[in-house]
Parts: structure tokens; C-alpha cells; sequence
């Protein structure tokens, strides 16, 4: 290391500028000259050494100044040096070491081959340096002022321009493009045929002239390993997987408090559930979940067999929002020692570009809440990291922990079955998924906050309340799918159900038949529908006409009923095709139970509105078989004595129903 020192043609940079000690007056100044224009200026050296201490002021090497023929000084770390380079070097510095004891050296062949002869002798050397390699060494080290000057820079040794002209290195890169874009396993073999064949034709184009020369295969692999590693994943993986994989990791995004950032995701889940009333596997439910930035506090979730939709998002906002109930204790002997505390508004809601989260229904119910959606940019996860990674610990530290995973990677399993080995329902997943939640991963210390998200978050309310809308009603008004309508004297439309009633009327007095009203309502219960006319501040709630027939019933539902209705070529108004159509949909939801395939036993599972809030699924009657005549069918009835009852909580339905068949072909 050369250091700084105030002596006279020292070089160092200042403030952004390169100066020179050109002279150092008696009275202790310093003439400095600056290099960029031959500026001459006074300063003092109490300035010079306060502006080093401060970090201004860094030294140069003064080789490029005095001397530009010298080979540069080796900066990396000694132990990157061979042995043979370090032999070399401890050979110089004992050489040196011995002229400079005996005092300041004179440079002529009387007086240091007796040292040099002196110095082989010590460590027997039979082939000791000339006089002028000596002074070679000595005046490097001399000029720099650092002993590295003297290591041997063997490494700069050879041309290290290409030989190969541009237009060889053209025709290189073309073959490497198409041979990464017709397979991103392309070998340099593969390259190299197709720069000799691109040789040849451009050696036929140009006939007459001197034809191009191939380069060798190794004279390839030499231009293929010069490339940049970045080039490289460009040609074999795209340049989106590259600046992913080459990106330069900076300080993420900084919260302050709770409900100040919250991030939403979909996953599906790496477990099969089954069927509490079957016994068999129903496929792999899909979760959504809401988690605070600041605490990595779960503030909701929302699980159910049906794909990422909009209504997932209003269900996982919803729970978030709200107070949390104790899990339902559908296991006896496993209780959940701890509460869960969150709740509140969030300021801000990060999502992906995904189409649930670009519909109008989520801006509209963001503006009501108060909540800004934040976008993150195309193809970047990176910039909602907290809720990918959560999602990743519940799938790695939790699904994969449970009967019936299915791990990650297909390949991972082996000779293990998940289907066969999935063993929870719904109802007992929802409770296992929500004492981990509370008890393991809220107690568990977080690496990026330092501490449990249980103590962030109650260290966050300390500072910051909560949060909630008016009341329960509010927040059920405003969140939910919205629509707009036109209202008519009959009432309002919506998936093929009638609305209407008294609490209408003011807005058809007022605006007329037709006019346009804003609708919002919950995908899991079509029973009533929340209305806003052009003026109103708040919204009236109304009822379906047929009350009875869409409590409860999921747009899922009703939409299969539906196009039954379609397929009969029913009026809606029918109540015999409904009632047809309310058996039709039971009777294809429980042969969805029991298909072979589990996507068919998922959608069964989506058909009867199985989720978070509804583990059991809808709660509908047994639907009677109609005759022709719209009659019931008395012989088609559910069983109604207690022993039968009994035998409904203990064997599935389709285990007696297989029972019967195999008796009644016995007998």
C-alpha cells in the first residue's frame, strides 16, 4: 500500500478532482496543482490532513503521472497468487531486503554484485539476478512505494485482443442466438455446426475473393467462455430470467406501522383434502391470504376448492377486516392456546397484475373502504417478497408436514401417493392451518424483523389503533362483487333472479323506470342484494322474491341451475323446471363426489360452496325428485327415522349406496 503523504509530486484525488503537490513552500504550505487544467492553488496542511479525516480526500498512485510504461501494481488479495508466483516474489523481496541494509544503494556492477552474490549465498540460489534486473526491481518499488510493485504480472502476458475478425464474430453470434433459441441445452457442438455451415455459404456468396477461414472448435469454446454470464442466461433463458437472476439485491420496502402495507397472493396447496361425507380425496384447495408488511402478522385468509377469483379476494379482505372468532374445534384434543389479535383497515393493498385483482369490483370496493391498490410491475414478485415467502413457509414448513401433501415437485414423492394418503377434511384443515398461524408461525422468531410477529404486532398497536368501518353492516355493504343494473317496475335482474320490494320505490318515484343503479352483493349468498340509486349516500338492502330459493345459494350454483333451466327450455318462472333443476344439481353434485377423477370431486366441492367461511359447504335441504307433473315423488323421499338419521352421521351415503347395489344383486 503506497499510502498518503504531503511530500512533493504526490497525487490524490479531492473532492472529485485529481491535484499534485507541486511544491511545499517554508512557512509549511502546500502549492497543489490541479491535474485536469494546470490550476495552481495555495492550501494549508491542517486543511489537507481535516479533509482527509472527513473522507475527501483518497491518494493515487503517481505511476501513470511519472511513468506510463510500468507495468500496473497487483491489488487483489496475496493469497490469489500460485506458488510459483509467490516463490518469485519472497525471491525479489530477499534480494532488495539485503541492498537496501547495507544503505542507500549505488547502481553500478562494482558495487552490488557483492551484495547480490551475498544474498544467493543465503538462500543458495545458483542463479542469482544481473545487476540491471536489480535495479529493475528497485526502481518499480521505488516509484510506487509499495512492495507489490515487485509481484510479477504474468498474468498480463500474451495478446489479449481476439484474432478473429467482427465478421467471424458475427457470424459466432448468430449461431449461438439459433442454436439457444432452437434448445436452451444447445451444446457448443451444435453452435459450431452451424458456424461452419454458415461459413460455407458465405464462402459460395463471395466467390473468387480469399474464403473465410474457420476457426477451430477449442478456438470456439474460447469465445463462448469470454462471454458474459448475463449474455449467457440472456441467449439460453430470456432477458426477464436474467435480470431476475443477476439482479443486485437492495434495501426493500420500509413500513413504519401496522396496516400501513398489506400484500395479497393466491397459492394452490401443496395437500389434498377429502371429502367429510365420502371419504374421498377432493383435490387441492386454493388459498388466499392477506399479511401485514410491517408485523408479517396473517391478517386473513380465505380457502376454498374453487380457482383465484375476485370473490376470493372480497372473502380474505373481509376476514381481514374483521375481529377473528377462535378457530372451531373440530379436533377435541387440539386447542388453539393463543387469540388472534389482528384486525383494522389497511392503507395500502399490493397486488399482482393478475385478473382478480383488475376488476372494477376491487377498485370500487378499495375507494369505498378507503384503501389504495398498488399494482406491482409485470413479471416482478419481487416487489410483494413478504406474502410470496409466506406462502412458500406454508406450503414447505406446514402443507408438506400433513398426509395427503404433494410436496412441491412432482418427483419428489417417489413411491409416495397422495391421494391415497390424505387424510383431513376441510373443516379439520381450517382449524390445523389456523393454530399454526397463531401458535407456531406468530411465536416463531422472524429473521427480518427480528423478533416474533406476535410481539411486532402488539408493539404496533401500542402506537397505532385499528381501524374498522361503522359497523358490521357497513362493511358487509361494501364489500362484495358489484354490478349495475337497470331498475324496472318488476324490480332488478341479476343471474337470473328477481329482486324487488317497497325499499325500491323511492328511487323508481324519483328517477323513473330504467334508471341505472349500483348493485353490490355476496357470491356466496344471492338471498339479497345491497342497491345505491344515482343519489343515495347509503345503500337499501333487498330481498330475492323467491327468498327461499336463493338464501344461501352461490353463484356457482345458481349458475348451474341455470343453464339446466336453459337445457329444458324452462321459463324461469317454472317452479316445477326449478325444483327439476334444484334435484338435477344435487344429483350431479353427488356423482361429482363419488367420479373416479378428482377434478370432477373438486369441482363438487366448488359446486357446494366449500371455503374458509362455509367448511361444510352450503347448507341446503335434501331435494325430493319431482314426477313429471311437478309432484313430488313420495317413493324418491329422504329417510326420515332416527335410525336412518343415526346412520347419515356415521356412513357415507355413497358407501350404502354400494352396499345396496351389491345385496340387491345377491338376492
Amino acid at each position: 500500500m503506497a499510502g498518503f503523504a504531503l511530500h512533493k509530486n504526490m497525487v490524490f484525488d479531492w473532492n472529485g478532482a485529481e491535484y499534485r503537490i507541486d511544491r511545499i513552500q517554508p512557512n509549511g504550505e502546500l502549492l497543489l496543482e490541479r491535474i485536469s487544467d494546470g490550476h495552481l492553488s495555495i492550501v494549508s496542511r491542517e486543511l489537507l490532513l481535516v479533509e482527509y479525516r472527513e473522507g475527501k480526500i483518497s491518494a493515487k498512485t503517481a505511476e501513470p503521472y511519472s511513468n506510463k510504461s510500468l507495468v500496473p501494481t497487483f491489488s487483489r488479495p496475496l493469497n490469489e497468487l500460485s506458488e510459483g508466483i509467490r516463490k518469485a516474489v519472497n525471491r525479489r523481496k530477499h534480494y532488495l531486503d539485503i541492498i537496501l541494509e547495507h544503505g542507500v544503494p549505488v547502481f553500478t556492477p562494482d558495487y552490488l554484485r557483492p551484495l547480490i552474490e551475498l544474498a544467493a549465498a543465503k538462500i543458495e540460489d545458483i542463479n542469482p539476478p544481473g545487476v540491471i534486473t536489480v535495479y529493475r526491481w528497485y526502481r518499480r518499488f521505488k516509484l510506487s512505494s509499495d512492495p507489490r510493485a515487485i509481484i510479477p504480472r504474468t498474468d498480463l502476458r500474451g495478446p489479449k485482443k481476439l484474432r478473429q475478425n467482427d465478421y467471424i464474430l458475427q457470424l459466432v453470434a448468430e449461431a449461438l442466438e439459433e442454436a439457444f433459441k432452437a434448445s436452451p441445452q444447445a451444446t457448443c457442438r451444435n453452435v459450431y455446426t452451424r458456424l461452419l455451415g454458415k461459413i460455407k455459404i458465405e464462402n459460395q456468396r463471395t466467390l473468387g475473393t480469399e474464403p473465410i477461414k474457420p476457426p477451430s472448435l477449442r478456438t470456439l469454446y474460447r469465445l463462448i467462455a469470454r462471454a458474459e454470464a448475463y449474455e449467457t442466461v440472456v441467449l439460453k433463458e430470456g432477458k426477464a430470467a436474467a435480470d431476475r437472476r443477476f439482479r443486485i439485491g437492495k434495501v426493500g420496502v420500509k413500513t413504519s406501522r401496522i396496516l400501513e402495507r398489506v400484500e395479497i397472493d393466491h397459492t394452490p396447496l401443496d395437500l389434498f383434502l377429502i371429502d367429510e361425507r365420502t371419504w374421498l380425496p377432493l383435490g387441492r384447495p386454493t388459498l388466499t391470504i392477506v399479511i401485514d408488511h410491517y408485523s408479517r402478522m396473517l391478517l386473513g385468509y380465505y380457502l376454498s376448492f374453487d380457482s383465484p377469483s375476485t370473490a376470493a379476494v372480497m372473502g380474505s379482505l373481509r376476514h381481514a377486516i374483521l375481529p377473528k372468532n377462535s378457530a372451531a374445534a373440530v379436533m377435541p384434543n387440539l386447542k388453539t392456546e393463543n387469540t388472534w389479535p389482528c384486525y383494522g383497515r389497511p392503507e395500502v393493498m399490493v397486488v399482482d397484475n393478475g385478473l382478480e385483482f383488475q376488476s372494477n369490483d376491487l377498485e370500487s370496493v378499495a375507494y369505498d373502504l378507503g384503501v389504495r391498490i398498488q399494482y406491482c410491475p409485470k413479471h416482478t414478485p419481487r416487489f410483494k417478497g413478504v406474502v410470496e415467502r409466506y406462502l412458500k413457509t406454508i406450503n414447505y414448513f406446514f402443507a408438506h408436514q400433513l398426509p395427503g401433501t404433494s410436496f412441491a415437485k412432482f418427483y419428489l414423492r417417489g413411491d409416495y401417493d397422495p391421494q391415497k394418503c390424505a387424510l383431513l377434511t376441510f373443516a379439520e384443515f381450517k382449524h390445523l392451518f389456523e393454530k399454526w398461524v397463531v401458535d407456531v408461525y406468530a411465536q416463531t422468531l422472524h429473521r427480518g424483523i427480528g423478533t416474533t410477529p406476535w410481539a411486532r404486532w402488539h408493539d404496533g398497536i401500542s402506537h397505532y389503533e385499528p381501524v374498522l368501518p361503522d359497523d358490521l353492516q357497513t362493511l358487509q355493504r361494501r364489500i362484495g362483487l358489484v354490478a349495475e343494473r337497470s331498475l324496472r317496475r318488476d324490480g332488478i335482474f341479476l343471474h337470473g333472479i328477481r329482486y324487488s320490494g317497497d325499499e325500491v320505490g323511492s328511487i323508481l318515484r324519483g328517477f323513473g323506470e330504467g334508471v341505472k343503479v349500483r348493485i353490490v352483493y355476496d357470491p356466496e349468498d344471492l338471498g339479497e342484494i345491497q342497491v345505491w340509486g344515482p343519489n343515495d349516500a347509503e345503500p337499501v338492502t333487498v330481498k330475492a322474491l323467491d327468498y327461499e330459493f336463493a338464501q344461501g345459494l352461490t353463484v356457482k350454483q345458481n349458475k348451474f341451475i341455470r343453464e339446466q333451466l336453459r337445457e329444458q327450455g324452462a321459463a324461469d318462472e317454472d317452479r316445477a323446471a326449478l325444483e327439476q333443476a334444484r334435484y338435477d344439481l344435487s344429483r350431479s353434485i353427488e356423482e361429482l363426489m363419488t367420479s373416479r377423477k378428482h377434478v370432477a370431486r373438486r369441482r363438487s366441492a366448488a359446486l357446494r360452496g366449500i371455503s374458509s367461511s362455509k367448511p361444510s359447504g352450503t347448507k341446503t335441504k335434501k331435494v325430493k325428485k319431482p314426477d313429471p307433473n311437478g309432484v313430488l315423488n313420495p317413493s324418491k323421499s329422504t329417510k326420515s327415522s332416527k335410525t336412518e338419521r343415526d346412520d347419515d352421521k356415521t356412513v357415507p351415503d355413497v358407501i350404502k349406496s354400494f352396499q345396496l347395489k351389491r345385496n340387491t344383486e345377491e338376492d
